[in-house]
């Protein structure tokens, strides 16, 4: 119960012409004004550098992707000054805050190792991570298009690896994430809908890490089309 609400009750306890209704009066007053601080809150844009930390979050991704060490080496000297950024502009998040700076540190020996399915491995972590930190405002693209991308990525990093068991869990998590985006496409983007739906149903068919990595491809390219839906 918020401080608010408890001080309501103890006020009107303390008249001497206390009684229920009165009371429920004073609660409704409290949790209205609670509820349009949140909705103050949560209506605020994204702060610039989690944006920022986001995308070179994928950069590096990208980079190690392509054994081009020294671009990412470089871009993760960006994402730490970003971060860095967050936590002042970032209020309330301080676990995810200190979650992201350990995976930097690892992603960091990661890229120094020259570990290719590592470092994709953590980049794609801190992609997650700032992505949950990011439903907390108002992103014009939705949570949930960032985690299909998240998903793409992990499709391609566990095919890859030939990892099955990761690859039939990713499915599973990627099908949950997409179910609840669907709807919200119903009416602004039912044709990109059916082909991520396809997409999907394809992932759940797969038996072989190729199949995996093809769908993968799939999912990163139908994500792009997502976001324009929701950008449009």
């Amino acid at each position: 119960m918020s401080s608010k609400i408890t001080k309501s009750i103890s006020v009107a306890k303390a008249s001497p012409t206390f009684h229920a209704p009165m009371l429920i009066a004073l609660i409704a007053s409290s949790m209205i004004g609670s509820l349009t601080t949140y909705a103050a809150s949560s209506s605020a844009s994204v702060p610039k550098s989690l944006n920022d930390a986001a995308e070179y979050g994928e950069n590096v991704y990208d980079y190690a992707k392509a054994n081009d060490w020294k671009h990412a080496d470089n871009t993760l000297g960006s994402l730490r000054r970003a971060v860095k950024q967050l936590r002042v502009d970032v209020v309330d998040q301080k676990a995810a805050e200190d979650r992201v700076d350990i995976t930097i540190a690892t992603l960091a020996r990661d890229i120094t190792a020259k570990d290719q399915q590592a470092t994709m491995r953590e980049s794609n972590e801190i992609t997650r991570d700032l992505a949950d930190m990011t439903a907390a405002y108002s992103p014009a693209v939705p949570v949930a298009v960032t985690k299909l991308d998240y998903y793409g990525r992990e499709l391609e990093i566990w095919a890859q690896a030939q990892d099955e068991n990761r690859l039939q869990a990713t499915t599973t998590a990627m099908r949950h994430e997409w179910d609840g985006l669907r709807p919200m496409l119903k009416t602004r983007g039912a044709a990109e809908a059916k082909r991520f739906e396809s997409i999907v149903v394809r992932a759940e068919a797969a038996k072989t890490p190729a199949e995996y990595a093809q769908v993968a491809k799939s999912v990163l390219d139908e994500v792009d089309n997502l976001e324009k839906v929701f950008q449009g």
